[in-house]
């Protein structure tokens, strides 16, 4: 028989206990591996008749971690061995591990956000005009002289200098899109240019008519045309069926009747519609619209009017706003396009149909609609709606939900009905403006202490009323700019809109190369270089829609020149100037309830300061742009550790006896208990998850 010492060696309790562990480590690796599949595959399915995946909708993946484990041994030796001395061997051996739970404390910390000014791809530059006044600039091969400016080899296409910054702007923009991008479509320096108006020094106006002139920080929008003329009502006419056939009676004039004998309700609205206004009725039939917003080559701030039959986009914009105003509940899909142009660059024209979408979204808030309502979505380019006219490509176009049949017309009429009346249609007349009780019957705008007042011709301080929108936004912009002629103010017309600009303020050009390898870059005078040309790197610039995550709430990036809701922030020319925004949205946040009590953020040129409760956690949707010091506030939340004693028994008998007898029991048992929490998804993990998908499965 073997000897007692040798029986506890063979046992190899450690081997065991090890075993265990490994068994632990490895159901924690499955768990893991589970965990990314079901996050890949949400990233790939999409439901029926939708459009995003599981994982845009919102559908996050769980991680399970093991919190603790406890591993528990119980093992009997029973050895006797009776030849004429009987030995009984029993050995008892028991271990609990400690256990403990942890309590968060309040204790506040601090994280920092340093916001970059990197380079992207495709390789893109910023310039800024910051004053009317001489200066030169150099892209690649390419110079201009800005009236007398002096490049370093005193070289230069002459930039004529014009009266206003703003059209000083103009001209540059001409001249680089003339010598780079248009003219030398093989050669040139450039793909595409965006050019925007930063507005910086806050100056606004003042209106006695807000239903005529809406204003928002330095824009003016001219609802309509502000005159008691034709046009000025609006008739919404809403039609279930074409059974009996559809007679719209506007009885205020002289009691037109106009009917339509067509087969559908979508052909009867349009039918109606062509008679009652020909230039700019809107008609909505299962969602679709008969109308879109359509702009000039590589233009995103002003709408065409010179493009086949929608010819008055302010007509166009009035008529949706109206329709979503009868009906509270309806929302609106914003897609804007650009035409194909080859060689595209990458991005660009993503950018651009972008653009397009946000400036229509911009519009129609302007005109009372909720941006909560709205969506906008930029589609890239196409060729869907011509292959051979490249113009009827570059459009926004408007995607209802919760809209019946209708038709929006314009009219002068009173009063309207459909007759005969059919119990799913009605017609009534509301007015495109909505003027307050008690208006005054002459509207003025003041800017900088001067009235400005609306009246039939433009002398001085009093601009005409043009028959439409637009004409009258060109009539306001100029009384104003030759009233601050010689000073750093001014105004300038786009649309239907007036831009307010003063100390400060300055044209902001987006330059997008059209090689990989960027061009040299160089200005001087005026001219400013805001952000210079990258080198390939991934992009690290701050981009609208780009998101900071403060325990699980947005905080949403906007574009320059856009008024910032609640959970959003304006990008500004430098990463200072989002650094200002961003500290600016965080505390707001804080106040409103947005974000959690007692956060507090503070800008020291690029880089936001974030104070608060410790273990706030952090995140972005673009951590090349947004560096984070930590994934939470003040690194992990310090915590209270409850831990029980470590505690080992052992025994040992021995019992000896006269006999002739062997014997020899090993029992035992083991536990192990284990216990799985869920934890969301690191934001870091879901980011990459998305990158693999746009990557792979574009």
């Amino acid at each position: 028989m073997p000897k007692a010492g040798k029986i506890l060696a063979d046992l190899n309790i450690s081997d065991f206990i090890r075993d265990m562990g490994l068994a632990i480590a490895e159901a924690q690796a499955k768990l893991d591996t589970n965990s990314v599949d079901q996050t890949l595959r949400m990233g790939q399915t999409v439901l029926p008749g939708m459009t995003q995946n599981l994982l845009s909708l919102g559908l996050r993946p769980a991680f399970y971690h093991f919190q603790y484990a406890d591993l528990e041994v119980n093992l009997n030796v029973y050895y006797s061995t009776t030849v004429d001395v009987g030995v009984n061997f029993n050995y008892d051996n028991e271990n609990e591990s400690s256990e403990y739970s942890l309590e968060t404390s309040s204790a506040s910390g601090s994280a920092t956000i340093t916001v970059q000014d990197g380079e992207g791809i495709p390789p893109y530059a910023c310039l800024a005009l910051v004053a009317n006044a001489p200066g030169h600039l150099t892209v690649g091969t390419t110079s201009y002289a800005l009236d007398g400016g002096v490049g370093p080899n005193s070289t230069g296409l002459p930039v004529a200098r014009q009266d206003t910054l703003w059209e000083t702007a103009q001209e540059l923009l001409v001249a680089l899109r003339n010598n780079s991008v248009w003219t030398n479509q093989a050669t040139g320096d450039l793909q595409g240019i965006f050019m925007d108006w930063e507005m910086q020094s806050g100056v606004t106006a003042s209106t006695n008519r807000p239903d005529l002139y809406a204003i928002n920080r330095s824009v003016i929008t001219v609802r309509t045309s502000p005159q008691a003329a034709p046009g000025d009502n609006l008739v919404i006419a809403r039609l279930g069926s074409v059974t009996p056939a559809p007679a719209l009676l506007l009885p205020a004039t002289n009691g037109t009747r106009y009917t339509s004998a067509a087969a559908t309700v979508g052909a009867a609205l349009a039918d109606i519609g062509q008679q009652v206004d020909p230039a700019a009725f809107v008609v909505v039939s299962g969602g679709d619209c008969n109308r879109a917003i359509y702009f000039d080559t590589d233009i995103h701030d002003v709408p065409t009017t010179t493009y086949g039959t929608d010819r008055e986009p302010s007509a166009v914009l009035d008529a949706v706003a109206a329709l979503l105003a009868e009906h509270p509940s309806a929302s609106l899909t914003l897609e804007g396009w650009a035409d194909q142009r080859s060689p595209p660059a990458p991005g660009y024209n993503q950018r651009l149909s972008q653009k397009r979408a946000d400036f229509v979204l911009r519009a129609l808030t302007s005109r009372g609609v909720a941006a909560s309502r709205l969506t906008a979505r930029g589609m890239g380019a196409t060729v869907s709606f011509s292959s051979s006219d490249l113009a009827a490509n570059r459009r926004v176009v408007f995607q209802f939900s919760g809209v019946p049949a209708a038709l929006v017309a314009r009219t002068v009429a009173a009063t309207a009905a459909f007759d005969p009346t059919g119990t799913d249609r009605e017609a009534r007349i509301v007015p495109r403006t909505r003027a307050p009780a008690n208006a005054p019957t002459t509207a003025v705008v003041t800017f900088r202490g001067t009235d400005f007042t609306q009246g039939t011709a433009s002398q001085g301080t009093t601009f005409a009323v043009g028959a439409t929108a637009e004409s009258t936004a060109a009539n306001l912009a100029r009384a104003i700019r030759d009233a601050n002629a010689n000073t750093a103010f001014g105004a300038f017309a786009r649309g239907d809109r007036v831009y307010l600009y003063g100390t400060g303020d300055h044209a902001l050009f987006t330059l997008f190369a059209r090689t990989p390898t960027a061009p040299a870059l160089s200005a001087a005078g005026s001219i400013r270089v805001a952000r210079r040309f990258g080198d390939g790197r991934p992009p690290a610039t701050p981009q609208p829609r780009d998101t900071l995550v403060i325990d699980n709430v947005q905080l949403v990036a906007v574009e320059a020149g856009v008024a910032p809701q609640p959970g959003q922030f304006t990008l500004g020319v430098t990463g200072a100037d989002t650094a200002r925004n961003l500290a600016a949205a965080i505390t707001a946040g804080s106040s409103s309830g947005l974000l959690a009590a007692g956060l507090q953020a503070q800008s020291a040129g690029n880089i936001v300061t974030v104070s608060g409760p410790s273990g706030t956690m952090l995140g972005t949707s673009n951590p090349a742009a947004f560096l984070l010091s930590g994934t939470r506030i003040g690194g992990r939340p310090s915590a209270d550790r409850e831990e029980s004693s470590e505690r080992e028994l052992r025994a040992l008998n021995v019992d000896a006896h006269l006999a002739v007898k062997y014997e020899l029991s090993v029992s035992g048992s083991s536990t192990i208990k284990a216990r799985l929490v869920a934890v969301p998804a690191p934001p870091q993990f879901l980011q990459a998850i998305g990158d693999y998908l746009e990557r792979w499965y574009p």
